[in-house]
């Protein structure tokens, strides 16, 4: 039997590979739909009569049909996670988890991916040099974020809301790698937090879908 729950994504996109990551976590029944990004299939039919705002991740489960990732994430936790634990049903660490979901756009993402969209896919899409001064703008903002997440979102727990990640952790891991594969350097107290993440989603799978903006950035970076 087909699964019902689709995503299409592709795993050069930070919350295409949270949102894998999450179902393979869960065991959630799924299949995937690849979407490249850099042939700009997310452009084109017939993915564009899908997703009008043209950005992978989607998400379609039965007759619902979710556009952005954080929804997604929280929607997939709620239905198919059976324990409960990736996006808990307590109130004060639920909203933790949304405080962090809500935060990261305007602050890991805007400059994770301005740093790498910059670096690496910008080059490779338009055969240009990087713009390294927009780069090093979204590099200098990274090193705040990194500061105000280790020292708010963080502090002394191992995960954002104590000691079991969460889905607000899926998002900040996937954030926090892509400036990596670009040649960012991360602060040590992000790489030990990365590497938590990834022993608890497993160290197999955590390497395998972020191989894919490292291959990426091997092109302009070599």
């Amino acid at each position: 039997m087909t699964a019902s729950l689709t995503l299409h994504v592709d795993y050069v996109s930070q919350p295409s590979r949270s949102l894998v990551f999450l179902c393979r976590a869960i065991k959630a029944p799924h299949q995937e739909n690849q979407v490249s990004l850099v042939k700009g299939e997310h452009l084109s039919k017939p993915f564009a009569d899908l997703n009008p705002f043209k950005k992978v991740p989607a998400v379609q489960d039965e007759d619902l049909l979710i556009l952005e990732s954080c929804s997604a994430l929280r929607y997939i936790a709620s239905k198919y996670d059976a324990a409960g634990t990736w996006y808990p049903a307590d109130l004060k660490t639920r909203c933790k988890v949304d405080e962090y979901l809500d935060w990261q756009h305007l602050n890991t993402r805007a400059h994770g991916v301005g740093y790498y969209m910059n670096k690496v896919l910008v080059p490779i899409m338009k055969g240009s040099a990087a713009d390294m001064e927009v780069v090093e703008k979204h590099e200098k903002e990274l090193g705040r974020v990194e500061e105000l997440f280790a020292s708010y979102f963080l502090g002394d727990k191992p995960f954002i809301t104590g000691n079991t990640p969460t889905i607000a952790d899926l998002q900040a891991a996937t954030e926090f790698e892509q400036p990596q594969a670009g040649g960012y350097t991360l602060a040590k107290a992000t790489k030990e937090y990365l590497e938590r993440v990834r022993e608890a989603v497993g160290a197999e799978m955590y390497d395998e879908l972020h191989e894919a903006p490292k291959e990426l950035a091997k092109k302009v970076l070599q």
